[in-house]
């Protein structure tokens, strides 16, 4: 019988379970989750709160908790066994390397997306007593979107550790993008723009800007969310660079659809943010494999 992708997708994840990094990033979700209900019922912020206002607010918490767990679950999947020779006894048996690439890619993924799921089942069980309120329909597409931002960011890690030869680089290609996306990313779209227009953008902005903005896939995370969510939901960093006054601008302004003069290009709706997760889930992917197809592993 031949064997596939789908073979390593399995002993890969049956691999992590046994290596207890499925329970182990189970129970930070969920604990983090759990903190952030009880601080927020603990200190009276979801007395009069909705279900969907609870989902807003915590998409913020999310947007950088879930990226990290992600690349954590991903950036050794490859390297990891590079390094130790078991890779060279995986590949003695008839797989491709393509099939331990993508197959990989999909094992971590079920992981990060089985404890981004559990954690949303605990969301629901605590968060309903406490709003009152259920709203499945908002409960299921930010949980969908959820699991997108994860698997995106599994895949990305596991690009990289296809990609390099080392844990050190593949640990700092990690973290190099993740601060990048978390960030740097806002300096260099309002540098970016203030090299073209001559001035930092303000309240209103051109199109392209924002487009350059959600080509971030926290961007787009937290824009989709606050779509599903009609709220804004605030990044995780705010460096302040853009020429609008915070203080003074309510959140219903700073949506990207209040910003943009004129009707909403395509690419700045809320739907393109699965554009942009395809994007950084297949790019770092194709990359990897190539330069794992073309590697030495002697």
């Amino acid at each position: 019988m031949s064997v596939t992708w789908r073979d390593v997708a399995r002993k890969d994840f049956e691999d992590v379970v046994r290596s207890k990094l499925l329970w182990g990033i189970t129970i930070g979700f969920v604990g983090l989750l759990t903190l952030f209900l009880v601080v927020g019922w603990v200190s009276g912020g979801t007395n009069d709160s909705t279900m969907t206002d609870l989902l807003s607010g915590m998409a913020q918490f999310v947007v950088y908790f879930v990226p990290l767990i992600a690349l954590v679950a991903g950036y050794m999947a490859i390297v990891g066994e590079r390094r130790s020779g078991s890779l060279r006894v995986l590949l003695s048996y008839p797989f491709s390397r393509s099939d331990v690439v993508f197959g990989k890619a999909i094992g971590r993924s079920v992981v990060v997306a089985a404890a981004i799921c559990f954690g949303f089942l605990v969301v629901t069980l605590l968060g309903v007593p406490m709003t009152g309120d259920l709203a499945i329909v908002d409960l299921v597409l930010v949980a969908g979107f959820t699991v997108m931002l994860g698997v995106t960011f599994t895949a990305l890690a596991v690009g990289i550790s296809a990609a390099t030869s080392s844990r050190g680089i593949a640990l700092a290609w990690a973290v190099g993008l993740f601060f990048l996306m978390l960030v740097l990313w806002e300096a260099l779209a309002v540098g970016i723009y203030y090299l073209i227009e001559g001035t930092r953008p303000g309240l209103e902005a051109e199109a392209w800007y924002f487009a350059l903005y959600q080509a971030n896939p926290l961007e787009s995370y937290r824009i989709a969310i606050g779509a599903v969510t009609d709220s804004f939901v605030w990044p995780f960093v705010q460096l302040g660079l853009e020429d609008v006054s915070f203080a003074e601008t309510g959140p219903g302004d700073l949506q990207t659809s209040a910003r943009v003069e004129g009707e909403v290009p395509f690419y700045l709706r809320p739907w393109f943010s699965a554009v942009t997760f395809l994007a950084w889930t297949v790019i770092p992917l194709a990359i990897g494999y190539r330069r794992f197809e073309n590697a030495d592993l002697e």
